[in-house]
Parts: structure tokens; sequence; C-alpha cells
């Protein structure tokens, strides 16, 4: 199946970018299995319906990738379902700032390219590998899902953490790359113009920035090319931040299935 199978957008009113990983084939044959584990933007913006609907998905565990400012911001709450929320910070604290705040503290001659994503990716890595192993063990427990693990726009952070996850399954490397890219049309283009009036009037061209507002391939392609070089992939990135094996194994036995999809 494809990152563009229609069962894989969950409609909750509030949020764009609310994603099942089940349904991708490996390349030894196996499917992710579906309702298990999701990935999302901040679902602090749900409405009330949406976490009604959020509670009919019977989610146990919510990952807050944000930091404690964004969820000051927007706080996720429990609304009395079934669910747990659990923090997990993860970004330094530009993470916090508005994004006119950010784009204008760089500076006219900050370059926003697919470089530059790329590079923020390997640092998020690298500085908070701790987290992202953490987020993995956790996921490897049946007892603590279906889960969902979420940041602000659901596409940097949880992107990270959505394409270490499947590259530990076994899924194909493109499409990895595609579910990572279907954020820029499950939210990136809508956010876009909806931001482009305040950047404008703040005078930010925002086609120089669109990288950095977008989930640009290429970024994330370099990103998983630097795990391949540097670690020999995601399954030893995990290794090397003290995933043990048998987590990875218990991932594998748990979220892959011999069924059609």
């Amino acid at each position: 199946m494809t990152a563009s199978d229609p069962r894989r957008l969950i409609p909750l009113e509030g949020v764009r970018n609310f994603r099942d990983l089940g349904g991708y084939p490996t390349v030894d044959g196996y499917t992710t299995v579906w309702g298990q584990v999701y990935r999302a933007d901040a679902i602090s913006l749900l409405t009330e319906a949406g976490w009604e609907a959020l509670g009919d998905l019977g989610i146990k565990r919510v990952y807050d990738l944000r930091r404690q400012a964004e969820r000051d911001r927007h706080e996720t709450l429990e609304h009395g379902l079934a669910h747990e929320v659990i923090h997990m910070s993860i970004g330094p604290q530009a993470a916090e700032m508005s994004l006119v705040e950010w784009f204008s503290e760089r500076g006219p001659d900050q370059a926003w390219g697919d470089d530059y994503v790329a590079d923020t990716y390997r640092e998020l890595l690298t500085d908070w590998s701790d987290v992202f192993a953490r987020l993995m063990i956790e996921l490897a427990t049946p007892s603590q899902r279906p889960a969902v693990f979420h940041c602000t726009a659901g596409k940097d952070r949880t992107g990270l953490a959505a394409a270490l996850l499947l590259s530990v399954l076994g899924v194909d490397r493109e499409l990895i790359l595609d579910d990572y890219e279907l954020t820029n049309v499950t939210r990136s283009e809508a956010r876009i113009a909806e931001l482009r009036p305040e950047l404008e009037d703040a005078g930010i061209d925002v086609e120089r920035v669109r990288p950095y507002l977008s989930a640009p391939r290429a970024a994330m392609e370099a990103t998983l090319s630097w795990l391949d070089e540097d670690y020999g992939g995601a399954e030893g990135f995990l290794l090397a931040s003290h995933v043990s094996a048998e987590t990875l194994a218990d991932l594998r036995n748990d979220l892959l299935t011999d069924d059609a999809a």
C-alpha cells in the first residue's frame, strides 16, 4: 500500500496530519499493522468532536514531542478519555520561538534549503538520541498501544520518529520518504498559505523559507543516508542509543503481519 492509501489519513476535527503508519509493505514480504501506531501534528488543537473521534481509535498513549513552551501555548489535555499523555521533549530552544522570531533572528543571509533542513535533522537525532530511543522502547510495549506521537507540525520531530520506526520495521526506503513527504499534501501547503500574510508583513520571503516550512524529500533522504554511513542505518543508530536488540525484535514481532494489507 502507498502513502496515499485512503485509510492512512484519519480525519479528526482540528488537525490536518493525523496518520496511521499501518499498511506499508516491507522488503521481506511483511506489512506494517494498521491501528497500532499513529503520527500527528499538534493534537492539542483537536476540537471536542476531534477528541471524541480520537477516543474511538482506542489510543492508550499520546507521546508529545514538543518543548514546554510549545505545550504551554497549546496544552494537550486528557479530556477524560482512556489515554495518558507522555511528555518527551525534543528540539532546541528555538522550537519555542514563533516562526517570525526564528526567521528574523537568523537574518537575511541564512539559507533555508534542503541542506539546512537535513543539518537540523542530524542535530535533532544526535542531541536527542535518548528521547528517540525512549520512544521506540515505549512503542515496543503492547500495553501502551495503540499510541500516537506528535509535535507541532507533525513533520520534523514526528517525521524523524516515523522514519526510524518504519526503517527498523523494514519498510522500503522510497516508501519511508513517501510517508515523510505526505505532510506536504496533508498540511504544509495549507499552513504556508495561512502564514503567508504574517510572514510577508515581517519582510520574510515565503518562497525562500518554504523548505523549512515543508517536508523536503531530499532532506530526509540525506538524513537517512547519514544514518547509513555513520551507524549502518536506523537500527544501528538505535542500538548505539541503548535500544536493545530484543526491543527492536519486539517492534517487528508486534507491528508486522504477513496478512494482506
